[in-house]
């Protein structure tokens, strides 16, 4: 009872806070807090399948496919912010390439649905479409992914990814980012398309590089061991070892991050 009691008073300490702020102070709080709380509704818990886009990581792999749950607090209101952004600006430029053909230009965006028919791609099941976006589940590495789209660009079939980033990275970029080498190898694993598109847009105004990631032989059977050998730890189940030569952005999204703490 006491217990209750101590809390009531807090939230009626809250209120009577908020009850003294004024009224746009109080409004950007709530409209904040709305953000988070329905962020957090929107969000599904990850199928335990391997992600291309988080594949740098052998212990992020093997928490994936275990089920396990992640220690993470909630998005704040202004990273959901930037999330949605970058969904938006991804339909735009989806879109912006499919007008290339209307405008004289050779390149056709390709279905993904039609080419993983086409192209007899049996390991493939099509989960899903969603506008320019097509949800794959590959049955012999279980892994599900969602491919910003596949171009024929003179000819020539190609792998479309698209990133968004902050001017400060776009600035001093001059090339694929090698936080990305595995996603596009990944995707080239799936579609034995050898070559990948990366566009980079630059936030603030804009701006766009692109920058062609070949992808070799090798790479794919790297990739295809790291996955064998991550299998082998969940059959076992034991965790991995975190790598060593992990970036800080790589750490700093994680959603294990708390856990991987844990870890030895």
């Amino acid at each position: 009872m006491a217990r209750s009691r101590a809390l009531l008073n807090v939230l009626n300490a809250v209120d009577a806070a908020a009850e003294e702020l004024p009224v746009d102070r109080q409004f950007l709080m709530d409209l904040k807090a709305s953000i988070e709380l329905q962020d957090k509704k929107d969000s599904r818990k990850p199928s335990q399948t391997y992600k291309p886009s988080s594949m740098n990581c052998i212990r992020n792999m093997y928490y994936q496919v275990t089920g396990a749950e992640g220690i993470s607090e909630s998005m704040s209101s202004d990273f959901v912010g930037i999330c949605q952004s970058g969904s938006d600006r991804h339909e735009r430029i989806q879109q912006s390439v499919c007008d290339m053909k209307g405008n004289g230009i050779d390149c056709e965006y390709v279905d993904v649905a039609e080419y993983v028919k086409e192209h007899n791609l049996t390991d493939l099941d099509v989960v899903k479409k969603s506008g320019y976006e097509t949800k794959l589940y590959n049955k012999v590495y279980n892994m599900s992914f969602l491919c910003d789209g596949i171009i024929k660009y003179h000819g020539k079939y190609y792998i479309l990814e698209i990133k968004t980033e902050t001017a400060n990275k776009f600035w001093d970029q001059d090339g694929v980012q090698l936080d990305h080498y595995n996603q596009g190898i990944a995707y080239s694993l799936n579609f034995g398309i050898e070559d990948v598109i990366f566009v980079y847009e630059n936030r603030d105004n804009c701006m766009k590089k692109a920058y062609l990631f070949h992808v070799t032989d090798e790479m794919r059977a790297k990739l295809a061991g790291k996955i064998i050998e991550c299998d082998g730890y969940v059959t076992r189940k034991i965790c991995p070892p975190k790598p060593a030569n992990l970036s800080k952005k790589t750490c700093a999204y994680c959603g294990y991050a708390a856990l991987c703490k844990l870890e030895r």
